[in-house]
């Protein structure tokens, strides 16, 4: 066994560490919420649906997005969003922060963004 296959496996177990301790900290919430609060000490049935109701349809939510979130694979911008390099290795050379952000402003210039305003208004498209 090689030591790079080594690593890409404890790399991929170490990676779902976070990853099962929000599950197990999602099951104990929703033991704590459903069985504890709702079942146990909430006497009125009528309280108890309505609880129950509103935290399914929000832990539906939070599970499903989760799940998405957790099964999606990444993305990668497109070309046209990488610096060229040309302007890349003048901003790896330049020390000065301000001048490197002028680099990056001056690449950003001819980038297809559009901004809106809260009303749908554009912005225009000067940095």
């Amino acid at each position: 066994m090689a030591p790079s296959h080594v690593l890409k496996c404890c790399q991929k177990v170490f990676s779902w560490i976070p990853v099962v301790f929000i599950a197990l900290v999602v099951g104990w919430s929703y033991y704590a919420y459903v069985v504890e609060l709702c079942i146990f000490t909430i006497r009125n049935t009528g309280e108890k649906v309505v609880y129950l109701v509103i935290f399914h349809l929000s832990f539906i939510m939070f599970v499903w997005s989760y799940w998405k979130t957790i099964f999606s694979k990444p993305a990668n911008p497109s070309k046209e969003f990488c610096l060229p390099k040309a302007d890349k290795e003048q901003y790896e050379r330049e020390e000065r922060p301000e001048a490197q952000q002028e680099i990056l402003k001056r690449v950003a210039q001819n980038l297809p963004l559009y901004t809106r305003t809260g009303t749908g208004g554009e912005l225009p498209a000067r940095l």
